[in-house]
Formats: C-alpha cells, structure tokens, sequence
C-alpha cells in the first residue's frame, strides 16, 4: 500500500521533486498553499526595464525569477535587450528556462548556490551594476553577498507571494482531511505557519513529520510538533527521507 505524502509547496518550486518521486511508492498529495503572482503596481518596474542596458549583469536566482522577469520584458517590448545583456543563472533549471526563451545564460554549476555565482562573478571580473528580479516577502542571498562586497546591485521586485483562493483552499482541506497524509513535509519556516493555518485539525501526532532543516525543526518544537526526520536544506535531501 503506498504512503500518502502531504506537500504544500509553490508548484514551480517542486517540479524537479515531484518529477522524481511519481514513480515510487507514493501517493503524492499536492495542495500549493504558496502563490506567486506579479505586483500589480508595475510602474517602478516597468522604469527599470526601459534601462536594462545600464546594467553589467542580470542575475537570476531562480526559474521563477526568471519566469517573471522574462513576462515583465516580453510585455514591455524588451525582450531583445535582455538578450544582448549577460544573464547569469544560479542553478540549471533557472538557466534551462531562459534558453527556452531564447536568452544564453551562464551558470556555474548545476545545482548552483548563491555564493557560487558570486565567486564565478569574481573570477570574471563581472563587478559592475547587477540588476536582480525578485520577489518581495523572501530575503534572498546573493543581492545581500554583493551589497556586503560594495558591488552594486539593483532588486527588481516583480512578484508577490499570496495564498490560495478560498475556493481552492476548500477543496485543498477536504483532500487532506479525507486522504489524512501519512507523512508531512514542512519545507520552510514560511510552511510551518501556512500548513498550520490551513488543517488545523490534521492529526499532525499521528504522521511521520519531515523538515527541510533545524530552522523549520526549531519552528515546529514552538508549535509542540515533534520532527522524525531532517533534511538537508534541500529538495533532494528530502526526497532521500521519504523513499
């Protein structure tokens, strides 16, 4: 009998994991309680756009930064003078969606981290004004690393990290309370509060509870929610602790 997984994470965030894991002996329950959606106050936005060629380097963190960068420049008619800038990718699957679009993208290594790419950075010289496309509720890495080596950087906030409609949120509820998952992943701090908010009434004593790492383990002993196991800090590492 397969193991019911309860996973709460943005649907582009776990392509890769889910990908990997439909093939085991798993019933993969899928309830995205992280929504991104663009700001809806795009004027700053679309002011930086029209000066992309004032930048050395665009930096993405990630395939949804990118993915929302690369909509914002399509609608704006920039879409060719991204191209001719240098973009610089942190991981594969970041990279792997601007060549989809047409844009070359250079990234260090295939599961990439921030320090990574600011150390490629370094070594080519690329210390001019970086433009980097973000989201406006997490704190990313490497526009911190760059500020603290006095590179300019340049957030280009493009989206926003919302819930889901109620609609979807009722149904989501009424899955898991059925389905009642065997296992729990609590992927991020931010995961703790949202999945708690959302089952509240989940027998969260009776299922194996997995964390992504001592953060989110610290977090849930706030919350008198014991942890079996603790990942890595990384999609794979979780993985690992659920097949």
């Amino acid at each position: 009998m397969s193991r019911s997984v309860l996973l709460t994470a943005a649907v582009e965030d776990t392509e890769l994991f889910r990908e990997q894991v439909q093939h085991e002996n798993l019933s993969l329950l899928h309830t995205p309680l992280e929504w991104y959606r663009a700001v809806s106050d795009d004027r700053p936005v679309l002011d930086i756009v029209e000066e992309l060629d004032r930048f050395e380097n665009i930096v993405h963190g990630s395939k949804r930064n990118a993915r929302f960068f690369i909509e914002k420049v399509s609608e704006a008619g920039r879409l060719d003078q991204a191209r001719r800038q240098l973009n610089l990718a942190v991981d594969q699957p970041a990279a792997d969606y601007l060549e989809s679009k047409g844009i070359p993208a250079i990234h260090p290594q295939v599961q990439g981290r921030a320090i990574n790419l600011l150390e490629f950075m370094l070594r080519v010289r690329r210390m001019g004004e970086t433009l980097y496309p973000c989201g406006d509720k997490t704190k990313e890495d490497l526009p911190g690393l760059l500020q603290e080596l006095e590179m300019p950087v340049q957030e280009l906030v493009l989206f926003t990290l919302e819930g889901p409609e109620e609609e979807a949120l009722a149904q989501y509820q009424k899955q898991v309370l059925t389905e009642e998952p065997d296992i729990v992943i609590f992927h991020s701090r931010r995961s703790v509060n949202r999945t708690l908010a959302a089952y509240p009434d989940l027998n969260y004593d009776e299922a194996t509870i997995i964390t992504g790492d001592q953060a989110v383990t610290d977090k849930l002993v706030k919350e008198e929610i014991d942890t079996d196991r603790q990942a890595g800090g990384s999609w794979k590492s979780i993985q690992e602790h659920i097949l």
